[in-house]
């Protein structure tokens, strides 16, 4: 009978690799296992640090500046300080027919429409495959899908898509249709949704049970379906989805909780925009005559309630935009388009101005910028008040959201396209970042506003297949 004999360590006897193996072995881990790791004995620090296992410039917790996608234009720009910056905030590192439509960011990853998963910092990128067709006559004849994409390299390099169903009227009237379906409860319970895994690498089908009471019925969400619907995040192992309430999507558990806006917001019916920040889960709401309203979403206990953080009247300071006016600041619009339009990019450019040709026209945005004294920075604890260089005046102005900073209590707005704006909740204070109108912008698109913007959080580590770009060469100490 063969004797099977005990490992080293079961019998008390010490076990000691090399470092080298060691590192390797660490290298696996994601960076909350790593920064644990540190903590239990000096060798394991020692090896997490001269190897330099756990880089916190690698990870996502800064703010780079804002994309915008702005309508008529064929690729999103980028808002941000000048450069230098290893980000050039262009969407040109993979293959593509059109523009490249953002559907979500999360933690430096963006989804595409294109379901292209594309990251610009390490500029890889990779392809979902087609998504499963409609199973039930609700979801064929009254849904459409939004995808979010869910990524937190701090617990792991992989990601996932959820495919979240929004109620569409479409082409049915609501007089017209099934009275059963009409009368369906929205939400659903369960909530079944299409999720694509990075490790799997295929499509499938997770069940969400909810828990409290739903929504309202499916024809209660045809009528609200004029409703913004940006503000999807994810925060802690959630997703949080805007529609006329959030929905909060518990991944862990495979249960979800509908959330109702705060009984203000139904009375005034502002625009709404949710977003993450320093305190957690955030509800902005801006009513047309300037009111500002900021609300945190208190979760302890298990309950979800809205606790009023900050309000102030900004018609004073809309009364100082002056739209005819050029506005300089310290972060500055890229103008992606109009650079790779001059360049004679490839692939179709559909003009408004047929006979535009980049050379015989200027703009405003062609002078230099003035000398200022703007010193603020995304990661600064502090946001100078600053005056904007327009004339003080009444004016039809108006201010939209752009997004939270989501390190610090501050909400990024801009005012008819045009300017760009940092308001920081603790001061009560207004800066003037710079400008938001894209070059030649009357040239390219009929109409002028902006559609959707992602605060930009870049990350340089990924699990994505393809790469043109060294991350060691960009993220030198």
């Amino acid at each position: 009978m063969e004797i099977m004999e005990e490992p080293l360590a079961a019998r008390g006897v010490e076990v000691v690799l090399p470092e080298d193996v060691l590192a390797e072995i660490l290298r696996r881990l994601p960076p909350r296992s790593l920064a644990a790791l540190r903590c239990v004995c000096t060798d394991w620090r020692s090896t997490i640090d001269s190897h330099r296992l756990l880089r916190a410039d690698l990870l996502p917790l800064s703010l780079a500046g804002i994309f915008i996608d702005f309508w008529g234009l064929r690729f999103p720009d980028f808002f941000s300080r000048p450069p230098p910056t290893p980000i050039s905030g262009v969407f040109d590192f993979f293959p593509l027919e059109e523009g490249p439509d953002i559907m979500d960011h999360c933690n430096g990853l963006f989804l595409l429409f294109s379901l292209l998963v594309v990251n610009p910092a390490t500029q890889r990128w990779a392809c979902l495959p087609p998504l499963p067709s409609h199973s039930t006559e609700l979801e064929f004849r009254f849904l459409y899908d939004q995808g979010l994409i869910v990524f937190d390299p701090i617990v792991s390099p992989q990601y996932e898509v959820f495919m979240i169903p929004f109620v569409n009227p479409g082409q049915y009237c609501i007089e017209r249709t099934d009275l059963v379906l009409k009368e369906s409860e929205w939400p659903p319970s369960p909530l079944i949704l299409h999720v694509f895994s990075s490790v799997a690498e295929r499509w499938e089908e997770r069940s969400f049970v909810r828990e409290g009471d739903s929504a309202g019925t499916v024809a209660y969400a045809q009528r609200q379906c004029h409703l913004d619907k940006r503000g999807n995040f994810y925060w802690r192992g959630a997703l949080y989805v805007n529609s006329y309430f959030l929905m909060r999507i518990s991944i862990s558990d495979g249960s979800y909780q509908v959330i109702h806006h705060p009984i203000e917001v139904y009375k005034s019916r502002p625009h709404v925009y949710f977003g993450k920040s320093e305190k957690g889960v955030y509800l902005a709401s801006l009513t047309i005559d300037g009111r500002l309203s900021i609300w945190v979403l208190d979760e302890s206990c298990g309950q979800f309630k809205w606790v009023l953080e900050h309000q102030n009247n900004l018609k004073p300071l809309l009364l100082r935009l002056n739209r005819s006016k050029q506005v300089y600041g310290p972060w500055i619009l890229r103008d992606i388009n109009y650079h790779l339009y001059s360049q004679k990019f490839p692939g179709e450019w559909n003009l408004y101005n047929q006979n535009y040709d980049p050379s015989h026209f200027h703009s405003p945005n062609d002078e230099a910028p003035t000398e200022n004294n703007f010193e603020w920075h995304s990661d600064d604890d502090d946001i100078v008040d600053n005056q904007c260089n327009s004339e003080e005046r009444n004016s039809g102005d108006y201010l939209t959201f752009l997004g939270f900073h989501p390190y610090k209590e501050v909400v990024f707005m801009s005012s008819g396209s045009m300017k760009g704006f940092a308001y920081h909740l603790k001061s009560s204070k207004l800066q003037c970042l710079g400008n938001l109108y894209p070059k030649h912008y009357e040239h390219f698109a009929e109409h002028e506003h902006i559609c959707q913007s992602f605060p930009y959080t870049p990350c340089w580590v990924d699990e994505l297949p393809e790469t043109s770009i060294s991350v060691d060469n960009l993220c030198q100490d």
